[in-house]
């Protein structure tokens, strides 16, 4: 009896343990599953978060942003202030290459009004009659501007786009700088001015083959001088150094 009573105990003793082992067992498959969904669902926030911060994960497909295009640009106004020694601005360089062009100043066209600028002013002033005092005011930058020379000039540029120029080594583009000449050399620098606005550029071309017109502008050039609307008009210029 006693020994039947030892085996019933034992049984369920182990029925016992086996269901323990069993429940156990779920118990840590439930673990498992539900961490496994949670690290899922974590991967997908951290990969969408990543593409669209730029970080890792699987970014949209998309087309590679263009290049911004450069900036035109810009002519530069001169007369609209008082210049005098110790100033510095875009102004400068081309009061610079005024009295450069008359050979009354020597060296580059740097944008600070210097020493020799002003004794170059000063011989300037002196030969159109007014006040030596070495200082670029209205009346001095006006018989400056009055000075320089009058041509025709016109622009081109659109729909020759990609293609050399006669002077070789420059692609025209929208953006370049340059003015076609018909017997200046290549590289030649020109200062050109409308409407008392001018520019700085290098003879890159050659043209414009109308006669009784002196320059043909890229539109970039021509656009920085405010020419573009005109078509075609009278500017004053200045060689500042000739090409080789």
């Amino acid at each position: 009896m006693d020994r039947s009573l030892r085996l019933e105990k034992m049984n369920k003793e182990r029925k016992l343990s086996e269901s323990a082992t069993l429940l156990g067992a779920g118990v840590v498959a439930c673990l498992i599953i539900m961490m496994a969904a949670v690290i899922f669902l974590l991967g997908i926030k951290t990969s969408s978060a990543g593409a669209a911060q730029g970080g890792v994960g699987v970014a949209p497909l998309s087309e590679p942003a263009a290049p911004a295009p450069k900036p035109a640009r810009k002519g530069t106004r001169f007369g609209s202030r008082t210049l005098r020694e110790g100033m510095k601005g875009p102004d400068v360089r081309v009061l610079k290459g005024i009295v450069r062009s008359k050979r009354l100043l020597a060296g580059g066209l740097t944008p600070t009004f210097d020493r020799p600028t002003t004794s170059a002013v000063r011989k300037f002033q002196r030969s159109a009659r007014i006040g030596r005092s070495g200082v670029v005011n209205p009346r001095t930058a006006k018989a400056m501007i009055g000075s320089l020379k009058t041509s025709e000039a016109s622009w081109y540029g659109p729909g020759l786009y990609g293609n050399g120029t006669a002077c070789g080594k420059v692609t025209l583009r929208p953006a370049t700088i340059g003015v076609a000449n018909k017997n200046l050399p290549c590289g030649t620098r020109v200062l050109i001015g409308y409407r008392g606005k001018f520019i700085i550029a290098p003879v890159i071309d050659r043209g414009p083959y109308i006669a009784g017109r002196t320059w043909d502008l890229t539109k970039a050039a021509s656009d920085a001088i405010g020419l573009t609307g005109a078509g075609v008009a009278r500017v004053r210029h200045a060689i500042l150094k000739r090409g080789k």
